[in-house]
């Protein structure tokens, strides 16, 4: 019995070895599977984070070229605003071209420098354009504040217009108030610089004009139309230093503004047309 005892002890304590063995087998590979999720859970946190980076950069990147992008398009936007009102730029950039357009009721504005010829020869060719370029530059800011649409320049001439949108009534006042600007800042320059600045004549006359882009390379936005031949001829009549209107101006500005008349005076391929001179806001 004993010796049964004893080796029924040996066997147990075998069998408690083998079972300690087997858990510290166990417990290893537990532990080894642990480091193994360990590593791996690491290794996706850095993928992930690694992943993460890229994506923002990634974004970062396209949202850099949407803005520069979006500060092209407002850049090719302004520069065609700068040639066409915003209604004809519009158009243009959803059809690809402009219908010419019929406007009953606008006012035209042409300037022209006197004795420009004269004043050309005492400057040197860089001082002439910077003159021209100082000028233009004012005339410009004034038109473009007071809501008037600059046509072009040509040669020492300015072209604009005021009245394109259908609801402006009051075109006539606007570019009468904006010659007068005008008229005083050539003033304002000739008291400073003496010779070496223009003098000026400014006709304006109401009426109807067709407008439309001409050409397809360096198109320009352009009116024709008697109106526009008539407020040519209004300048060319006119003095220095003075607004010469139409009678179809004057009788739009008549309540505002104090006007003398000049009478009827003949005009090249217009025959006798009434002219005024605008002497002041009532």
């Amino acid at each position: 019995m004993a010796w049964s005892f004893a080796s029924a002890n040996r066997n147990l304590a075998a069998q408690l070895q083998q079972v300690k063995l087997l858990s510290e087998k166990t417990l290893e590979q537990e532990m080894e599977k642990q480091r193994m999720l360990e590593n791996r859970k690491e290794e996706l946190e850095r993928e992930v984070t690694q992943r993460t980076e890229e994506v923002v950069a990634q974004k970062l990147k396209i949202d850099k070229q949407h803005d520069e992008l979006k500060h092209e398009k407002k850049k090719s936007d302004d520069l065609l605003l700068n040639i066409l009102p915003e209604e004809i730029a519009e158009e243009l950039k959803q059809k690809g071209y402009s219908d010419a357009r019929y406007y009953d009721h606008v006012t035209v504005m042409f300037t022209d420098f006197a004795y420009f010829t004269k004043a050309a020869e005492r400057m040197t060719p860089k001082e002439l354009v910077d003159e021209l370029h100082t000028c233009f530059k004012a005339f410009d800011d004034i038109i473009t504040a007071a809501g008037i649409e600059k046509i072009k320049t040509i040669g020492d001439a300015y072209l604009a217009v005021c009245g394109f949108s259908a609801t402006d009534k009051e075109h006539a006042e606007k570019m009468v108030v904006a010659a007068m600007k005008i008229v005083e800042f050539i003033r304002k320059r000739k008291a400073r610089l003496g010779e070496n600045a223009f003098n000026i004549r400014v006709g304006i006359h109401s009426g109807s004009v067709v407008a439309g882009i001409v050409g397809i390379k360096k198109f320009a936005y352009d009116v024709w139309g008697d109106t526009v031949n008539t407020a040519a001829r209004l300048e060319q009549h006119g003095e220095v230093g003075r607004i010469n209107i139409s009678q179809q101006t004057y009788e739009l500005i008549s309540s505002h503004f104090d006007c003398t008349y000049r009478g009827e005076i003949e005009a090249k391929n217009k025959g006798g047309l009434k002219m005024y001179f605008v002497d002041k806001v009532k």
